[in-house]
Order: structure tokens, then C-alpha cells, then sequence
């Protein structure tokens, strides 16, 4: 994680824990930058967490950590938005697979937890998340939700004894 990264995640913590956070747990992806960032967080508000690889970003296979210059040298043209649905990178995921896993993965989450906690993901993940959410129908070939690093989204669900 960057300098700025690890601010932006310092602060994020600073001002849940001085608001008096009401999270139980947190869930976050298992991959490295979440990981630091759900561990800033458990410092600041001392809350157990869980690691799971099924809040991981897309899988983007042979094209992971490869530099843009050389993937598009390697990989001519190919990119998330060029991919067709059912189109997976080279030994990784297709944007189907990626959803599917996200959708799973997040029916599961509710399903087992009816406390406040904090999901700690990314980008594509809340971006399925929220088509997921507010009924839009969810496509790679253009998001409609801009995620920043570091923000919070804040999700309230009402469960159907609660309405």
C-alpha cells in the first residue's frame, strides 16, 4: 500500500473510531492492500476480523501485476471492458465468474450476519454490490458506480422483521 493509501486508511479508521462505530466485525478480502487496511482498522476499533478470498477483486490471471506496457503487448486490446461476458483473462476470471462469486459471496455475508460490520473489498466488488442493491443490472463494459480508494460506502439493510 502507498504512503497515501495507508493515510487514507489511517484516517477512514480515526473517524469511525471517534464516531463510535457500531460494527460487531469485519469482513475483508484477503488480498494484501485490504488486508492492511481492515488491520488499520481493527487497531483503531479493536474488532475482530475475517479474511475471505471471496471478496477478492476479478482475477485477471496471466495479466496480474504485469505492467500495462507489456499486457498490452502481450495481450493486444485486452482489457475488462473488452471482454465478453463469458470471456475469462488468461487463467482467470470471466466477467460472469467475477459477478457470480461477488453476488454468492455477498447473499452469504447477509445471510449469516445481522449485526453492523464492515466489509473491507474493492472497487469491482462494491461496484457489484451495489447493482446488486439498487436492482441495476450489472455489465464490464461500463461501471456505473465510481468507487475511490479508501471511501466508505456506507449499505443499510433492513432485514423483513425490521420494516
Amino acid at each position: 500500500m502507498t504512503e497515501e493509501g495507508l493515510g487514507q486508511s489511517e484516517r477512514l479508521a480515526q473517524t469511525l473510531a471517534e464516531h463510535n462505530c457500531a460494527a460487531t466485525k469485519i469482513v475483508s478480502s484477503d488480498l494484501p492492500r485490504a488486508k492492511q487496511t481492515a488491520e488499520i482498522l481493527t487497531r483503531y476499533l479493536r474488532l475482530p476480523v475475517v479474511f475471505s478470498p471471496d471478496f477478492r477483486e476479478v482475477n485477471n490471471g496471466d495479466l496480474a501485476g504485469m505492467d500495462n506496457a507489456v499486457a498490452e503487448k502481450q495481450y493486444p486490446g485486452l482489457y475488462w471492458k473488452s471482454l465478453a461476458w463469458e470471456q475469462r483473462y488468461p487463467n482467470g476470471e470471466s466477467p460472469k465468474a467475477f459477478y457470480e462469486r461477488v453476488k454468492t459471496a455477498w447473499e452469504n455475508l447477509l445471510a449469516a450476519n445481522r449485526d453492523s460490520l464492515i466489509l473491507v473489498t474493492h472497487g469491482g466488488v462494491i461496484n457489484i454490490i451495489l447493482h446488486l442493491l439498487n436492482g441495476v443490472p450489472y455489465s464490464n463494459k461500463n461501471a456505473a458506480y465510481k468507487i475511490e480508494a479508501a471511501q466508505c460506502v456506507e449499505i443499510q439493510i433492513k432485514s423483513s422483521t425490521n420494516k
